[in-house]
């Protein structure tokens, strides 16, 4: 199996794949490495909005921006935070997620642990230092497992990679994501999200990124094991694991929230272990400066999951040696979640993975949608759609646009392909066509839309239909992947 971490380093290099057959101390099978794509940002042929699949959640950003104002004074069982001055500079993420907001009640992240899994941490540069978990049940440098845990000498976090205690960081990207939690308030570099919670450092990957998957679910146990309240994962892959996804279990079954870059693939769905949200953990997708999805970004998909978005784009952290820069990457959305988890639980200790989640996704910025209209609207007929948009009412012939639908997803017991519809209320965007329309039979609000795209303006497809027995969303010209099916013309 090949794991991609997900990261897009400003060099925009490529690494290699290289298979590994590691060393399991869980008794898992051997696995393949993986390795970051450092991709740079992905071009895509459309760019499209999808539909709200319920009145939150969307299959393309999920639930949306995390708040960490309303997410904290949630938890806190307080009326939600009036916004706080923004920061500005290079602290314009902790200004998106409304983070402020939290520190002017107190909530900063004391008390909260969270173990970054990744590449290393410099436990020493000037703004993490101060900020560093160690292991007080460990004697540092005796050779002795003072704690019994397994692991000699863990005194600030283990090393899975070479199985040793050295955690620092031989590559950038785990410091980078460190500061972006835990910067301290200094006056200099960067403030984390919650900049007075602690970084457990759990070195998963070696000095190209590449590691193994029971690497990472060894970090995991580690991590949940010793104390860690949160654990960031800025790492990614297509491929499904068992190993990893039980370890994600088991951490949310001990109430530690994992939080998960969704990938840089420019995909319909998260990777993995991101996809894992539908049960545990939430998955992080990348937003720029003005709330605008990263195109690099890998999209939440139409299953519901606890997706959110962060900051992805020109992040400014630390790395090593004292340094700082700037990196675009699920990656570095991530850490802005698991910062807010952090202040969630500093004002909260109390609560369980499952509330966590819940309260970070009901109060994201897509928890109160836009009503439909309740008039039709008056359409320029001037927009360039290549079919007429004054037939109201009308009978949409889904037979006809999609010619595979009846043996695909049959309607009602006839498996009928024209469809008798109602009066149409008619949105019409900069580039899709929306129609609401009421079922007949049971009254319930149902939805078509047509998007139209493409480089010479000379296609259009339906995105979206909902009706009894079927719904899908279409990504792909031709194919069908679980519930998606496309038909372009």
């Amino acid at each position: 199996m090949t794991f991609d971490i997900t990261n897009n380093f400003s060099s925009k290099k490529e690494l290699n794949f290289t298979p590994i057959s590691p060393v399991d101390t869980f008794n898992t099978a051997a696995d393949s490495s993986l390795s970051w794509g450092n991709r740079s940002s992905l071009p895509k042929e459309e760019t499209t909005e999808t539909i709200a699949t319920t009145n939150s959640y969307n299959s393309n950003n999920g639930y949306g921006l995390v708040d960490a104002g309303k997410a904290v004074s949630g938890a806190a069982g307080e009326s939600p935070y009036a916004d706080a001055p923004d920061l500005g500079g290079n602290n314009w993420g902790a200004d998106l997620v409304n983070a402020p907001a939290a520190w002017e009640h107190g909530h900063t992240g004391q008390g909260i642990i969270v173990a970054v899994l990744d590449t290393g941490v410099d436990y020493n540069h000037e703004d993490l230092k101060n900020n560093i978990w160690t292991n007080n049940k460990e004697v540092a440098g005796n050779g002795i497992d003072d704690d019994g845990n397994g692991y000699i000498d863990d005194f600030q976090g283990w090393n899975f990679d070479s199985s040793n205690n050295n955690v620092l960081d031989d590559n950038s990207h785990g410091t980078h994501v460190s500061g972006t939690i835990a910067g301290e308030n200094n006056g200099i570099g960067v403030t984390g999200i919650a900049y007075n919670s602690k970084i457990m450092p759990v070195k998963v990957l070696d000095k190209n990124g590449s590691g193994s998957y029971s690497n990472i679910a060894n970090g995991i146990y580690y991590a949940v094991n010793n104390g860690a309240n949160v654990i960031n994962l800025s790492l990614g892959g297509n491929s499904s694991n068992d190993i990893l996804k039980s370890a994600i279990e088991y951490a949310s079954s001990k109430g530690v929230i994992v939080v998960m870059a969704a990938g840089n693939n420019g995909d319909s769905t998260p990777s993995y272990p991101a996809r894992y949200a539908y049960n545990s953990g939430i998955a992080v997708g990348a937003v720029d400066r003005n709330n605008n999805l990263a195109d690099f970004s890998n999209r939440s998909g139409s299953q519901e999951i606890k997706y959110v978005t962060a900051p992805g784009k020109g992040i400014y952290s630390t790395v090593p040696n004292n340094q700082y820069t700037t990196y675009d990457g699920t990656s570095m959305a991530a850490p802005h979640v698991a910062g807010v988890v952090a202040l969630i639980l500093s004002a909260n200790r109390s609560l369980s993975d499952s509330q966590v989640r819940e309260i970070i996704t009901s109060t994201a910025n897509n928890t109160t949608p836009t009503p439909a209209p309740s008039q039709p609207s008056n359409p320029s007929p001037s927009l360039p759609f290549p079919f007429p948009i004054d037939l109201l009412p009308f009978s949409l012939d889904i037979g006809s646009l999609l010619p595979n639908i009846g043996s695909l997803f049959p309607l009602g017991s006839q498996g009928q392909s024209t469809i008798q519809l109602p009066p149409i209320v008619l949105s019409v965007g900069e580039n899709s066509l929306e129609f609401r329309f009421r079922d007949v039979g049971t009254g319930t609000q149902k939805i078509a839309n047509f998007s139209y795209y493409g480089e010479n303006n000379d296609k259009w497809e339906l995105r979206y239909y909902d009706s009894p027995g079927l719904s899908f969303t279409s990504v792909n010209d031709g194919d069908i992947e679980g519930d998606e099916l496309v038909k372009k013309r």
